[in-house]
């Protein structure tokens, strides 16, 4: 195929993706493969680093005033299209009126709906957006409905990205049927460029739907020249075939699947090639806090008490894994070291008897069908038996399950949640504050009005040392109440090839640009 390469080509870097992109509209982008695309073909008017730090992109700096409603953002003049042309304020302002107008069908309006006059503008009671104003060619003003303080994460996701409109049509071919000369970047009947047109790093050169994506640098971009001339992306969803085509040499970054994390730690020269992140996710199981005896907190802390989750880290998880007592992942301000429920069977029966339940109970904990969810769930399932918790387990695919869990129809569920952001607050907002009951995150139908009161201000709190502090303060809230089983934070692992210099595991997975990455060639096509 046209991605094929050989052991000794050192200005490409093959990476694999677990799915195929389907649009490369940052507007639709809706899972990691689609984000990532979108992240390297356009600018926002920030970024995230590596580290998952703010920093500028297409913005060169950026104002906040007027107790952090309003965002002055000044436009890098040196910041180009693919095709040569300057990027404008304008180009800012029509990209976010793409996404919120009464006709998108985008997914990810809420990424922009804190502005101010989102609303009437999406709904078509207004012509335009109040809060967005571009008086010149170089300033962007974004004004709020209210102060929101991880805003500028939010501006650093696909759907606040810069799109130039002109060549929106192009694109869409691009995102339907199959392969197409189209999809591999070759000019459209007319002339129309068949291709989407942002302002990144680098430029979609072909797409070979299912099969692979090679991007190359955009020669326009103000950052110069990457050392890679071309970045291929292979479409590989079987994990144990990317293992392979890494140890052929055919692939020059994994993530290790977790069944052979052991395999790749156990080998000392492969062990200094791989890198770790601790994930923004948060592992667990979901009761449902209005449902029968789960209302009574007691029989939640019962539950927590009666499940032996260090040895459920042990050994299903590998031990890659930290044992979570809150909601907040380790490494995120407003995470705090504090001791997990133990694991008392004694003391779980006792409170049961308290709660009125000196028998126990029948339960249901719905999921999904997955490797990782059998295991961790079939294990609870053992452990609360021991206090008289008869658990029935109910697998469902993902529409259903996810319809009947935010529905509060099921008992209990088996769940993470994936953070869009490296913020504690997208862990505790939308999963905790009772305006996201059910479909909105908040699929344990947890209500406490402190905890809303609390996760509001912190929603306000521009310093960052008060705001961690509340932060803290909501977690431990949420942890005593006990609305799920708490059970860990996952932690990934990725090995990079000898022959690649400068590639970060980032903290957020749209945080590497691959800009500083570079490869020397080798005689040997293998990894092993």
């Amino acid at each position: 195929m046209g991605c094929a390469r050989t052991p000794t080509e050192s200005g490409a870097l093959f990476v694999a993706l677990e799915t195929s992109p389907n649009r490369l509209d940052p507007a639709f982008a809706v899972d990691v493969a689609e984000g990532q695309m979108c992240s390297l073909l356009y600018q926002g008017l920030v970024r995230f680093s590596p580290r998952g730090e703010i920093v500028a992109d297409a913005a060169k700096s950026w104002t906040i005033e007027n107790g952090g409603t309003r965002y002055v953002f000044r436009m890098d003049a040196r910041s180009r299209f693919s095709d040569g042309s300057r990027v404008l304020a304008r180009d800012v302002r029509s990209s976010l009126e793409r996404v919120l107008a009464p006709e998108s069908l985008s997914p990810r309006k809420w990424v922009l709906d804190r502005i101010r006059g989102a609303s009437a503008f999406s709904s078509g009671r207004a012509d335009s957006i109040e809060g967005v104003a571009t008086p010149d060619d170089s300033t962007v003003t974004i004004e709020l409905e209210k102060p929101f303080r991880p805003f500028l994460q939010l501006l650093a996701m696909p759907a606040a990205y810069i799109v130039k409109v002109a060549a929106l049509g192009a694109e869409k071919a691009l995102s339907r049927g199959a392969a197409t000369r189209e999809e591999t970047g070759e000019k459209r009947a007319g002339g129309a460029e068949a291709r989407p047109l942002g302002s990144g790093r680098w430029v979609l050169s072909k797409w070979e739907r299912g099969d692979f994506l090679e991007l190359v640098p955009n020669p326009f971009h103000p950052g110069g020249d990457p050392a890679l001339d071309r970045l291929v992306f292979r479409v590989i969803p079987e994990a144990f075939t990317r293992i392979a085509e890494f140890e052929s040499g055919t692939l020059d970054i994994l993530r290790i699947p977790h069944a052979e994390l052991e395999r790749f730690l156990g080998d000392n020269a492969r062990r200094r090639l791989i890198q770790s992140q601790p994930e923004l996710r948060v592992t667990y199981i979901g009761l449902n806090n209005r449902k029968g005896p789960l209302a009574d907190v007691r029989v939640r802390r019962a539950l927590n008490m009666a499940v032996d989750v260090e040895r459920i880290v042990g050994v299903l998880a590998g031990g890659h894994a930290t044992r979570s007592a809150g909601a907040v992942p380790p490494g995120l301000p407003g995470h705090a070291a504090r001791s997990p429920y133990p694991y008392d069977p004694a003391a779980a029966r006792t409170l049961l008897r308290e709660a009125g339940y000196p028998d126990g109970f029948d339960l249901e904990i719905w999921q999904r069908d997955s490797p990782e969810g059998n295991r961790v769930v079939e294990a609870v399932q053992g452990y609360l038996l021991e206090i008289g918790i008869r658990v029935r387990i109910v697998k469902r695919e993902w529409s259903a399950f996810k319809e009947a869990v935010s529905r509060g129809r099921v008992d209990a569920f088996f769940l993470d949640w994936y953070g869009d952001y490296p913020e504690a607050e997208n862990f505790l907002y939308p999963l905790f504050h009772s305006s996201n009951a059910g479909g909105g995150g908040n699929r344990s139908f947890f209500s406490d009005a402190l905890v809303d009161s609390l996760i509001e201000e912190s929603q306000r709190t521009l310093d960052d040392e008060a705001c961690a502090g509340l932060y803290a303060a909501i977690d431990r809230i949420v942890f005593e109440r006990a609305p799920w089983i708490f059970l860990y934070f996952p932690t990934s692992f990725v090995i990079v090839s000898p022959d690649v210099r400068g590639y970060t595991f980032p903290v957020v997975y749209l945080g590497e640009d691959f800009s500083t990455v570079s490869k020397t060639p080798r005689a040997e096509g293998r990894h092993r």
